[in-house]
C-alpha cells in the first residue's frame, strides 16, 4: 500500500488464529517516535562531564542530550506532547525538558555514573519508537584543562662533593641528597648509576638561608635512603610521558585520558598544587628534561581533555 494523508505503511508479523471467519485485530500506534544525538561542541557524538560535576565513588558524572520528534502517522509534528521515556537501567537518570515544540521536537538529559551499555525506551502507549543503544565509557570533559608538567631531580645537574648515603652502601653528590632541590625534597632522584633512589627515613629539620628559604637538612645523618625500580606516585609507580598527576575529585585513580598535543596518560599521582581542572604530565629526570618540556607548545596551556575509562 502506497502511503498517502490517511494511510501509512507499516512493516510487522504476526500470527493470525486458526478459526474459520473470524477477526484477527492489529494495533498500530498512531504516533511515531525517532531519536537523534546531536554533536557535541567538539564535534562528535560522546557525553560530556560537566565543569561543576566532582568523581564520586571512583566514578565521574556522564551527561548526554538526546533530541526526539513525534510525528503521527501522517507526517505531522506532534507539538505540545509530554514524553515517558525510561532506562533499562534502574541507576540512570533521563530529564525530559518538556512538551515537544511545534516541530515535535524535545529534549532529554541522560545522566549515569556507571559506565557500560544500556537502551533508552519510549514507553508511551500510543508512540511507536525501537529503543537507542548507548554504550557510556569515552566522554569529553566539558572544561578545558592546564597542562604543566614535572620532573624529579637528576644527580649529573648537582656539582656537590661526594656523601655517604645510608641505607644504599653507595657514595653521591652531597647536594643532590640534602639540598631543598634534591632527593629529600622531591621525594625520589635519579642517580648518576641510573637508579633511582629515595629517602625511607627522615629525621631531621631544614636550615634556612638569609632569605628563610630552606636550603640543606640540618641532619642529614638522619636520613636513610634506599634504591626503588621507579618513581613513586600517590597510588604507585609513574613514569614518564605516560602518568600524570591529577585533582582526584575531577580525575578518578588510574582513569585514562587523552590529552590534546600530548596523548594517552594515565592518573597515577596528584599533587598538593594540583587543583581542580589540572593536569600535571611527568617528563622525567633532569632540568633539561623540565627546560625541553617548559619551552614546548603544551606547558601553561589550557587543552581539550577525553575522558578514556578507569585501567584495568
Amino acid at each position: 500500500m502506497t502511503d498517502t494523508t490517511e494511510w501509512h505503511t507499516v512493516h510487522d508479523s504476526a500470527v493470525t488464529n486458526t478459526t474459520p471467519n473470524s477477526m484477527v485485530v492489529v494495533k498500530v500506534q498512531k504516533n511515531t517516535l525517532s531519536w537523534e544525538i546531536p554533536d557535541n561542541l567538539l564535534g562528535d557524538k560522546l557525553p560530556v562531564i560537566p565543569s561543576s560535576s566532582r568523581v564520586q565513588h571512583g566514578k565521574v558524572l556522564y551527561r548526554l542530550p538526546i533530541r526526539v520528534t513525534v510525528k503521527t502517522l501522517s507526517g505531522n509534528a506532534l507539538a505540545g506532547r509530554t514524553l515517558s521515556i525510561s532506562s533499562s537501567r534502574t541507576h540512570d537518570t533521563i530529564k525530559v525538558g518538556g512538551p515537544t515544540d511545534s516541530s515535535g521536537c524535545a529534549i532529554l538529559i541522560l545522566e549515569s555514573r556507571e559506565p557500560g551499555d544500556l537502551t533508552i525506551s519510549c514507553i508511551d502507549q500510543d508512540i511507536a519508537a525501537k529503543t537507542l543503544s548507548i554504550n557510556l565509557e569515552e566522554a569529553w570533559y566539558e572544561s578545558a584543562f592546564l597542562i604543566t608538567g614535572y620532573h624529579v631531580c637528576f644527580e649529573s645537574d648537582f656539582a656537590g662533593e661526594p656523601a655517604f648515603a645510608r641505607g644504599t652502601n653507595d657514595y653521591h653528590k652531597k647536594d643532590f641528597l640534602y639540598s631543598a632541590r634534591g632527593v629529600v625534597m622531591q621525594g625520589t632522584g635519579k642517580a648518576s648509576n641510573g637508579r633511582y633512589i629515595r629517602p625511607t627515613q627522615a629525621n631531621s629539620g631544614w636550615h634556612r638561608n638569609n632569605r628563610g628559604n630552606r636550603d640543606y637538612l640540618d641532619n642529614p645523618d638522619g636520613v636513610v635512603f634506599s634504591y626503588t625500580d621507579s618513581v613513586q606516585g600517590a597510588y604507585g609507580p609513574v613514569t614518564e610521558n605516560h602518568s600524570v598527576a591529577v585533582d582526584p575529585n575531577v580525575i578518578p585513580k588510574h582513569a585514562q585520558v587523552d590529552i590534546e598535543m600530548v596523548g594517552r596518560r594515565f592518573a597515577d599521582d596528584t599533587g598538593s598544587a594540583i587543583i581542580g581542572h589540572h593536569i600535571d604530565n611527568f617528563v622525567g629526570a633532569g632540568a633539561a628534561i623540565q627546560a625541553a618540556w617548559e619551552s614546548g607548545p603544551v606547558n601553561n596551556t589550557q587543552r581539550k581533555v577525553k575522558y578514556i575509562g578507569i585501567r584495568r
